[in-house]
């Protein structure tokens, strides 16, 4: 574990992402307390499971992560069991900060798609009070089919006639470039030995690093070919430089990354972004000391809209460990819905050519 932790603190800008997970899944047998956004357990409203039918009126796949959304990490053996109590403090959470879809974290590569029991707990609440659930999953490649069952088991669990509502796939391991990545897609999308694929319309995010140019040889083109979507990891604070802080700083690390999206050698299918946005010091990896302030997690949202972003997520979901700030918690909650919000839009600016644009392979 100490090697595990050292590894993360040592690779930047994404070091402490991996050391906080790595923490949580040394405490996956701990506690499982989720505290809803600041308020004692007492105070969280337990909300009624009543699971609306799965057949519902076809929607365009990018339906499943407009909005505002977070990020949740669920290990292998951090449950293992029923737990209504669990999933309803979780629901509650993202409601009251007006969310319109979670990630959560229900596969890898070493543990393979282990999220059953959190779905079963997960789905039916969530999708009664209008919450989308996106399947997380972190392959690391060395096996790209094993990995891609893993994909298709988790797209194709159900409970009470509840399924995902896509995947979101964080290709950061040991493999990120092609052959590996092609592989890995093309398995999910067209089927592997035994078996079958996705189709064209199942919705794929891809959630990768956020600055094309500073990773040659990343597979970035091979995913705008099989996914619907880019959710690059825009962890401005995580670079550690001095420019990326504050407000302007927020903004101007924002727009480097869509103007290095819009590049067509990078994202030929003109896939649109889902900024995954930073809400936690970056100080043990070396980043700009500090958690976010509201402001710039606000010009995030803002530039994320005004580039024509699709939806804004940030990472992750407040729970009892994860140093989300109140100040943080409330700039989220506050911020209008992406649907709900009438002042421009952002389909004059959006890189995706039709909203209900499938994917090609």
């Amino acid at each position: 574990m100490l090697g595990v932790i050292l590894f993360a603190l040592l690779t930047p800008p994404f070091g402490l992402r991996a050391y906080l997970e790595a923490r949580a899944q040394e405490q996956a047998h701990a506690s499982h307390v989720m505290v809803s956004f600041g308020r004692p357990a007492a105070a969280i409203v337990k909300l009624p499971v009543t699971a609306r039918p799965f057949a519902q009126a076809p929607r365009s796949p990018l339906d499943g992560v407009k909005g505002k959304g977070s990020w949740l990490m669920i290990f292998n053996g951090d449950w293992n069991d029923p737990d209504a109590d669990r999933a309803a403090a979780i629901v509650d959470a993202a409601v009251r900060a007006d969310l319109s879809h979670l990630y959560i974290r229900i596969a890898d590569s070493r543990y393979h798609f282990y999220g059953t029991s959190a779905l079963q707990d997960l789905l039916p609440i969530a999708h009664q009070h209008g919450l989308n659930i996106i399947g997380w999953i972190e392959p690391m490649l060395d096996d790209p089919n094993s990995d891609a069952a893993d994909a298709l088991a988790a797209a194709q669990f159900e409970e009470q006639g509840q399924r995902l509502d896509g995947l979101a796939l964080t290709v950061e391991g040991n493999r990120t470039s092609d052959p590996f990545v092609g592989q890995y897609l093309s398995g999910i999308r067209g089927g592997i030995q035994g078996m079958n694929g996705l189709g064209d319309r199942y919705l794929l995010i891809a959630s990768t690093l956020p600055t094309p140019y500073d990773h040659p040889g990343y597979a970035y083109a091979t995913m705008s070919r099989y996914c619907q979507v880019f959710a690059p990891m825009v962890y401005w604070r995580a670079t550690g430089l001095p420019q990326y802080s504050g407000a302007g700083g927020a903004r101007a690390y924002v727009d480097q990354v869509f103007a290095q999206f819009r590049d067509p050698g990078v994202n030929p299918f003109k896939r649109p972004l889902t900024i995954t946005a930073q809400a936690y010091d970056a100080a043990p990896e070396y980043g700009t000391p500090g958690a976010p302030p509201g402001d710039e997690i606000v010009t995030s949202m803002d530039e994320t809209r005004a580039q024509g972003g699709i939806s804004w997520s940030y990472y992750r979901l407040a729970n009892a460990d994860n140093g989300v700030t109140g100040e943080e918690q409330q700039a989220i909650t506050a911020y209008p819905f992406w649907q709900r919000y009438r002042a421009g839009g952002i389909a004059s600016k959006a890189l995706i050519a039709l909203p209900d644009q499938p994917v090609a392979y």
